[in-house]
């Protein structure tokens, strides 16, 4: 039976490598691209087929089943032992100014709320809010890691 902290550390760990600069679209942070027409978007983190069209909602739901998947592969749980999992990611209201390499943007802060249903009837539930600014390649870096390969990273 999975343990409360165990169920815990999966979701704490999985907001934060979602939301991390890791999640990429082009190289360039993947939630910028999303911010601008995002009210909310609901993932089912337990999907068995996603699109594998190359658009940023695309992206964000094939990155975060993926990554959800990683998560509970670590922690030594089956994945059987999760019946429901799933992410919401909601634009909170009004815009905000926050920092981007440097730069003063107006953005908007991002609520990433991550719950599960375990087998055993127990829900658990984590939010990490986080600061988006709209795509824009002039204050943006683009990642190392796009730029050294020249093609598209997801």
């Amino acid at each position: 039976m999975a343990t409360r902290r165990t169920v815990r550390g999966v979701l704490g760990n999985f907001l934060g490598t979602y939301t991390s600069r890791y999640s990429d679209y082009d190289g360039y942070w993947l939630f910028g691209f999303l911010v601008a027409d995002l009210a909310e978007l609901r993932i089912d983190l337990l999907a068995t087929q996603v699109d594998d069209a190359n658009t940023p909602v695309s992206v964000a739901v094939r990155s975060a089943v993926g990554k959800f998947d990683d998560q509970v592969r670590k922690a030594g749980l089956v994945r059987s032992q999760v019946r429901e999992a799933c992410l919401t990611i909601r634009r909170l209201p009004g815009s905000v100014e926050g920092p981007v390499n440097g730069h003063s943007c107006a953005g908007y802060n991002i609520s990433f709320s991550a719950g599960v249903l375990m087998d055993g009837g127990r829900r658990y539930e984590r939010e990490q809010i986080v600061f988006v600014a709209p795509h824009d390649s002039k204050v943006e870096l683009r990642s190392a890691r796009a730029a050294e390969q020249g093609r598209t990273q997801h």
